[in-house]
């Protein structure tokens, strides 16, 4: 194939970030015209329409949002595989993809049992990793034998969930494994937090995706419009890799991605409940959301509210005296420019979201629990509350925890 072919798919696998209609016909403009003057090369008309369809299917979605989030998931696997499939197929160059070979964002409910492209391409045994008796991925107290944690069904019924999503290339193995790791956190954290576990979804508003809405270089995040908890998936192998399609992936399960993030991003979606639904303000979260404000808001912390419990733990976070910054806060702002933390680790929504990553670790040390599922560090240890410094707003976490749950 020639350069300019092999830089398109180069650029499609690499393709990341917020994306408008414009620019995915602007790509498909790009496309088009290497198959018009490929015409002749079968390999390149068939990888070109791999990308094309998957760029009509950006297109589809980006013109009825706007804007979306593109992180690909494909591999040179993927498309070296789609090649194989329909080699001699003269016809291919002319073909418009049809609605069912395009998929949707997200597969919901039941983790089908037919055999999909990525489990053709990691063939093998189906391997779980994240089991109850997996002293490397948790452990804790017994969990019930009727705890069916790897059920979907089971875990949607059992904690009241809006959905569990899964994205278009995660097999087999990918869903069972998330699944299986999931049905393990939330036994943990309904524990951790003495929430009856039908409260967990907080009134059956919290989805929770995987490898489905994938944002930028983000291991999960939470969004605050449709209380979607979406936790990426690992990292696929990079081109020049020496990983061969049949080596174990399990092992990246959790070595890359967002495993290990979903207390902090479920400590978004308290905030935001609270914010939104529970105690109405001038902001959607009780936290102040975005807010770089470090400013105490006296008349608020004085106030046995939702927003005031949240300024009382804020206020503790960020200062430690009147006009003295707290340890935590001046060992951020003296990392700042070696560890390039841009305004993103000042937002009060993420001091709070990482205070209570911090506070769940704390409460599982307590009990000796382990869970990575739940809660891991990812990040320079120094941006998150050391064990001493959650100690001691303990109290003001219990409180906050005790009245937010007075109200789910």
């Amino acid at each position: 194939m020639k350069a300019e072919v092999n830089k398109i798919i180069e650029d499609f696998l690499n393709l990341t970030g917020e994306k408008t209609p414009k620019d995915f016909k602007e790509d498909l403009k790009v496309v088009a015209k290497a198959m018009r003057q490929n015409y002749d090369d079968e390999e390149a008309i068939i990888k070109l329409d791999f990308v094309r369809q998957k760029l009509e299917n950006g297109l589809e979605h980006a013109s009825k949002w706007g804007e979306i989030t593109v992180v690909i998931m494909d591999t040179e696997y993927d498309i070296e595989s789609y090649y194989k499939k329909n080699k001699g197929n003269s016809d291919l160059g002319k073909m418009r993809p049809q609605k069912k070979s395009l998929g949707k964002l997200v597969d919901e409910g039941e983790v089908p049992t037919s055999k999909s492209r990525a489990d053709n391409y990691w063939e093998g045994k189906t391997k779980v990793i994240f089991t109850p008796n997996n002293k490397q991925i948790r452990s804790g107290s017994d969990i019930p034998k009727s705890y069916d944690y790897d059920n979907i069904e089971f875990l949607e019924n059992h904690y009241n969930l809006k959905s569990i999503e899964f994205g278009n290339w995660l097999s087999q193995q990918d869903r069972k494994n998330y699944l299986a790791g999931l049905g393990l956190a939330l036994f943990d954290l309904t524990g951790i937090l003495g929430f009856a576990p039908s409260k967990i979804s907080l009134k059956k508003k919290i989805t929770v995706a995987f490898g489905a809405r994938g944002r930028g270089s983000a291991l999960a995040h939470f969004e605050s419009d449709t209380f979607a908890i979406n936790i990426t998936r690992y990292s696929r192998p990079r081109k020049g890799s020496t990983l061969k399609p049949s080596f174990d992936r399990t092992k990246l399960l959790t070595l890359s991605g967002g495993v290990g993030s979903f207390a902090h991003e479920y400590g978004h979606a308290l905030d935001y409940f609270g914010g939104t639904f529970a105690e109405r303000g001038k902001t959607d979260a009780l936290s102040d959301g975005r807010s770089l404000r470090i400013r105490t808001d006296k008349k608020q912390l004085q106030k046995n509210t939702l927003r005031g419990l949240m300024e009382r733990l804020l206020n503790k976070i960020i200062w430690s005296g009147e006009n003295k910054h707290s340890a935590y806060f001046l060992r951020l702002k003296s990392k700042q420019k070696s560890l390039k933390l841009t305004d993103y680790y000042f937002r009060r929504n993420e001091l709070f979201a990482r205070a209570f990553e911090s506070y769940v670790h704390y409460k599982m040390a307590k009990k000796r629990y382990k869970n990575i599922f739940l809660a891991e560090t990812k990040y320079d240890s120094k941006i998150y509350l050391t064990p001493q410094e959650i100690k001691k707003i303990e109290p003001d976490f219990d409180a906050f925890i005790s009245a937010l749950k007075k109200v789910i």
